[in-house]
């Protein structure tokens, strides 16, 4: 069954999770439309662009090692329609709080399913130096020679179950960092949290 109008909840008074109960670990994922359990409904300000990244996420699933153009084997269409999608102005809806919303609701209702939930973060760097005319990457640590790098940093927080089955991803935030002053000698540990550039998204 499903609901002639996707805000019935509000018109009806309920919370916005009125009537979603828990899920099971797999449950949905194991699926055909498991991409469209987890990333439909996308709020991208398009329905159209809400579809594409179902089959974007669809189609790397499928190979998750290659650049896009390669997981589509060089449909030229497929790869064209890719970087429409992910080619927006700043302040567009494709943003990464908003391709994740579906995802970390079904994250959630799986955590419900759960007697103890373990919430780990981990941060990761993504050195795109090579990456000449990309324009808003910050800058990242020097490498082994001493070389810097360009990029952004990658700040997740990821739900398992305590037998280590994965839930899903509860929040990414990703920034450029800006550069520390030259004279600033101290270690990272030692510059208090007020001082450090919150992470958006």
């Amino acid at each position: 069954m499903y609901p002639l109008d996707t805000s019935f909840r509000k018109q009806l008074g309920l919370s916005a999770n009125a009537g979603l109960g828990a899920l099971t670990i797999s449950e949905g994922l194991d699926a055909e439309q498991w991409a469209e359990h987890e990333f439909g409904g996308a709020p991208l300000g398009d329905k159209r662009l809400s579809k594409r990244l179902v089959n974007v996420a669809d189609a790397k699933a499928q190979n998750p090692g290659s650049a896009f153009s390669g997981t589509v084997e060089g449909d030229w269409p497929a790869t064209k329609a890719y970087y429409r999608m992910i080619d927006q102005p700043e302040g567009s809806a494709v943003n990464l709080e908003n391709i994740l919303q579906p995802h970390r609701e079904r994250t959630a209702r799986r955590m419900m399913g759960q007697k103890t939930v373990l919430c780990l973060q981990d941060g990761s760097e993504l050195n795109y130096t090579n990456l000449d005319k990309c324009s808003g990457l910050g800058e990242l640590k020097a490498n082994q020679t001493g070389a810097k790098t360009k990029g952004l940093t990658l700040h997740s927080s990821f739900a398992i179950a305590p037998n280590g089955l994965p839930l899903g991803v509860l929040k990414a935030q990703c920034i450029a960092p800006h550069p520390r002053l030259p004279d600033d000698k101290r270690k990272p540990s030692k510059i208090p949290i007020e001082e450090k550039r919150p992470l958006s998204g």
